[in-house]
């Protein structure tokens, strides 16, 4: 195991280059004082950091198979499904894949102009098969205009992905195709895909990023030729015997290194399995505690973060309530405390049980 985290950095806000939204920014800053400058400062250093875990290595296999057979210039390409559970931190782990990746930054292409091997789009709500093409029309930078029949979308969006170099399609949030219209849901959208694959002038490479109900949509495709492109990569829950150490020292980093604080020695000793625990598990949402406990403990001037913090960053990612018997960071008898989280990351009402 290791002994610390090498940390990088996050990509930065997608939104950050927007003059709108640097001018939103800086109006709203103007109604923050010194303190609260401060606190945003050492949140941004904390939440900037990107810790890689196991997942890291195991999404390792998919993108090398498809960097080679796009170097390899292989006449046919194929997909490949990564799954997990709201609050596992897939998003964040393929964004920063893409930003770190070599074989997929921008390329000059001698006309002082760029290519892109890889687009990256988030599936829109309910989306339809015309919905995920005009969101990536969108992200090429080929914004739709007027409206178009889906058979004219789907030709648009090979021509650009042609036209800018692209051959890696990453699709975030793929579970909203089982939203889609029953007339062109799901079995549509997967055959569409398929046929994405095997163009013979441009076939791209296709990563599925989504729920593990995602496998449904490969499943439904009535041909069944889909399931024989796909291969699944299903993202693993923490563990208290592989990952214990590791969340442990990433708390020492951001506590003591980014934000500058100490580690109470106050809390219990089995606090580690306790966070993992109370998080379901799961890597996403271990974080978003750890953030609320730095952040509660900056905004009462505090320079250790002790137990009634971490008390407060459960309580706040579950949206609880203040009674000490119902949060897992200070109940003696917290194996008991059980919250269901539904597919949008909302955890539901608090039920006990008995422990094991």
């Amino acid at each position: 195991m290791s002994k610390g985290p090498i940390l990088g950095e996050k990509p930065e806000f997608s939104g950050v280059s927007d003059v709108n939204v640097q001018l939103v920014a800086a109006g709203v800053a103007r109604g923050l004082d010194d303190k609260h400058r401060r606190i945003m400062a050492t949140m941004t250093r904390v939440k900037s950091a990107y810790v890689p875990t196991r997942n890291d290595k195991l999404v390792d296999i998919p993108f090398a198979r498809m960097k080679r057979a796009v170097a390899g210039m292989e006449p046919e390409g194929f997909a490949v499904s990564i799954f997990a559970e709201t609050g596992m931190g897939k998003s964040t782990l393929i964004e920063q894949r893409l930003k770190d990746e070599i074989s997929f930054q921008p390329l000059p292409d001698g006309y002082n102009n760029y290519l892109y091997p890889v687009l990256y789009v988030k599936a829109p709500s309910k989306a339809s098969m015309s919905d995920l093409g005009e969101q990536m029309l969108d992200a090429m930078g080929y914004p739709i205009t007027r409206q178009k029949k889906e058979a004219a979308i789907v030709r648009d969006v090979g021509n650009y992905l042609r036209r800018r170099g692209t051959r890696v399609v990453v699709i975030d949030d793929f579970q909203h195709v089982l939203d889609a219209p029953k007339t062109k849901g799901p079995a549509h959208v997967a055959d569409s895909i398929k046929n994405m694959l095997q163009n013979p002038r441009w076939p791209v490479f296709i990563v599925l990023v989504g729920l593990p109900e995602i496998k449904e949509v490969v499943l439904r495709d009535p041909k069944d030729q889909m399931l024989r492109r796909v291969d699944d990569f299903g993202l693993l829950d923490l563990s208290l015997e592989a990952d214990g150490e590791m969340i442990a020292a990433i708390i020492l980093e951001l506590v003591e290194k980014r934000a500058g604080l100490r580690m109470s020695p106050d809390v219990p000793a089995d606090f580690i399995e306790r966070l993992m625990f109370g998080a379901h598990f799961r890597f996403g949402m271990v974080m978003k505690i750890i953030y609320h406990a730095i952040e509660d403990a900056l905004e009462h001037d505090e320079s250790v973060v002790c137990a009634h913090h971490w008390e407060e960053g459960y309580r706040r990612l579950v949206n609880g309530d203040y009674e000490a018997n119902n949060n897992v960071m200070a109940s003696d008898n917290w194996r008991t405390i059980h919250r269901p989280v539904n597919r949008n990351g909302v955890f539901g009402s608090l039920s006990k049980k008995t422990a094991n």
